[in-house]
């Protein structure tokens, strides 16, 4: 540590002043929704469901290519929900073909997560906040790991049910039961990346109101997605399109439309792509050069698949962790992210003063 020291002395010897001026040790400061007063984490999932049809039934095809569903697509569908998914789930084996029916040949569903968070308030001149010019050490978000949510809780009011009428050959109709992903710890590279857009932190659940995020829209009825293509059904039968194209776009996206921004920065020099395995518990990530990001628009979280690989009912490739805004029991809120920051605090002047055989030591904020 670099300091300066001025010394004086009296003839006498009787009085000796030493000033040393530095730089104070690093303070941490943890910020976590409803500790010690803190109340500005907001977080946002939007979610949508794709099913391929490639033949709605046996001996019978008809012109019914892969279907974004439509209650997904248009809401943020997490509600006000503990759990935030980010990645690439499997929902059902059956797809619907329209009247309440149901077949193998027209499935199976995905569900694709994304979530966005951000803390607010969290530089000022107030209690517990760090200085606006106060240089960055190191900062730290941690996020509680749990199970994703599976199919059933996902979808809501579009959940088939237990049992759903199964169409065979022949047209002839079956009670079956609704084979769906159920919730479990998942393994998965996460992306983390800096948000360049503003976007509404809604939690409707169902249809989403005017101006909250929607997998289709970043501001349901006002803005699209920058992408100039979006998750319809003119993607056809394609499941990986359908991850790609909805949602966010990343800066450099050749799908932009013309004159329209992108909502996030994947080569970003803070941005974070990082392996994580299925174990519960506290998930770190470094965000040090993402601090101006996490106070402002916020971070945004995707589930990156492997190359040409889709969710099974055994593998999802995503992981799900706790919200920062709901749930109240006490492991709820004792899981609720966190954001931890290492910081330098202004410089202070420490002054010893010998008064004979008493010493005093004194520090003074400038």
């Amino acid at each position: 540590m670099q300091s300066k020291y001025q010394a004086t002395a009296s003839l006498s010897g009787v009085v000796v002043i030493l000033i040393l001026i530095s730089s104070a040790t690093a303070d941490i400061l943890t910020f976590q929704q409803g500790v010690d007063g803190y109340g500005r984490a907001q977080d946002s999932l939007i979610r949508w469901s794709y099913t391929v049809n490639y033949g709605d039934k046996p001996g019978y095809d008809r012109d019914h290519p892969g279907d974004a569903g439509n209650y997904e697509m248009q809401s943020t569908n997490g509600g006000a929900s503990t759990v935030l998914e980010a990645g690439q789930f499997f929902q059902r084996v059956l797809g619907s073909i329209g009247g309440g029916e149901s077949t193998v040949e027209a499935g199976p569903t995905y569900r694709y997560s994304r979530f966005f968070i951000r803390f607010r308030d969290i530089f000022g001149t107030g209690a517990n906040q760090i200085p606006a010019d106060a240089p960055i050490k190191a900062a730290t978000l941690k996020l509680y790991n749990t199970e994703d949510l599976g199919s059933e809780e996902a979808a809501g009011g579009a959940y088939f049910g237990d049992e759903v009428t199964l169409i065979g050959t022949g047209g002839l109709s079956t009670r079956v039961p609704n084979v769906v992903g159920q919730p479990k710890l998942n393994a998965a590279t996460i992306g983390v990346y800096p948000l360049l857009t503003s976007i509404k932190y809604g939690n409707n659940n169902g249809t989403a109101n005017k101006g909250v995020v929607t997998g289709g829209e970043k501001r349901r009825g006002k803005e699209q997605w920058s992408r100039g293509r979006m998750c319809t059904q003119d993607i056809m039968n394609d499941p990986f399109a359908v991850a790609d194209s909805c949602g966010p776009a990343p800066l450099g996206n050749p799908d932009i439309a013309a004159g329209a921004q992108a909502e996030y920065d994947s080569d970003h020099a803070g941005a974070i792509e990082i392996d994580q395995d299925i174990s519960e518990g506290f998930k770190s990530f470094d965000v040090t050069n993402l601090m101006d990001f996490v106070g402002g628009n916020g971070l945004y979280f995707i589930g990156l698949s492997p190359p040409n690989e889709l969710p099974t009912l055994d593998i999802n490739y995503g992981q799900a962790y706790r919200s920062s805004e709901f749930g109240s029991t006490a492991a709820e809120i004792a899981t609720r992210p966190m954001l931890v920051v290492e910081f330098i605090p202004e410089p202070a002047t420490f002054a010893i003063i010998g008064l004979g055989g008493l010493a005093l030591l004194r520090r003074n904020k400038k």
